[in-house]
């Protein structure tokens, strides 16, 4: 009875999207020159999204964004604070993020990293999925767990890596081909051949969801077409994607 009672109360408490609270958010300087005010300095700043503890399952996201802040502290910002000293130029670098998706069963990101260094702004995107119902905390959502390749626990590391691969294979093929058949009219460089494609485009990491939980993988600015194009796009619906196996 008591399995019953909790089983129901968790299925309710899913019934809405998750709630949000205050960003989590931080800005670093680092002051090449610390005697000197007016000296070059690298800034980061980040904006991650922070779930309201009060819904049962806001510990999923919590915690991976708590670890990606720790790790941003301890490593990633000394280490980018000595690279750009190096190079005597001021340097920053902005992550803020746009929820994509956030119903019952899903809660997805996507995270654009805004690069300024030498008069130039390089932005680089990055998605993020977690899965409300059977997540594991700390951790994204994974394509091949989103596609029922894999259980969100599985620790085969030999079936994970196969079970990704497959999935890879698959979405890459049927980009590919949207992009041979380019309805859209965008211009993709005259030499991308499948197998730069291939090299450039890691769908297990470069995809988000839409409202309806469906993905979107994409392709970095510059990467297949000149940084002009933008971020390109690709939606596809799980439906599509498992009957193309």
């Amino acid at each position: 009875m008591g399995v019953f009672v909790l089983c129901l109360w968790t299925s309710v408490a899913l019934g809405d999207p998750l709630p949000l609270t205050e960003d989590l958010a931080e800005t670093m300087v680092f002051r090449y020159d610390e005697e000197n005010p007016d000296s070059p300095a690298f800034e980061y700043a980040y904006v991650f999204p922070r779930a309201d503890e009060s819904d049962p399952t806001a510990y999923l996201i919590n915690e991976y964004y708590d670890y990606q802040a720790r790790d941003t502290a301890d490593f990633t910002f000394p280490i980018l604070a000595d690279y750009y000293q190096g190079t005597g130029m001021a340097a920053s670098i902005h992550i803020t993020y746009e929820v994509t998706c956030n119903n019952d069963e899903y809660f997805s990101v996507l995270l654009k990293h805004e690069e300024t260094f030498d008069g130039r702004t390089t932005l680089i995107w990055e998605g993020h999925v977690f899965s409300r119902l059977h997540g594991v905390p700390g951790s994204t959502y994974t394509l091949p767990e989103l596609l029922g390749f894999l259980s969100a626990d599985e620790n085969d590391s030999w079936l994970e890596e196969r079970q990704t691969a497959k999935a890879d294979t698959l979405i890459r093929d049927t980009v590919w081909r949207r992009i041979q058949d380019n309805p859209e009219g965008i211009p993709y460089y005259e030499d991308l051949d499948q197998e730069a494609f291939s090299a450039f485009f890691i769908p297990e990491e470069d995809f988000y969801l839409d409202e309806s939980g469906n993905p979107v993988f994409f392709l970095q600015p510059g990467n297949a077409a000149p940084e002009s194009a933008g971020l390109l796009t690709f939606p596809l619906s799980v439906e599509d994607i498992l009957d193309d196996m």
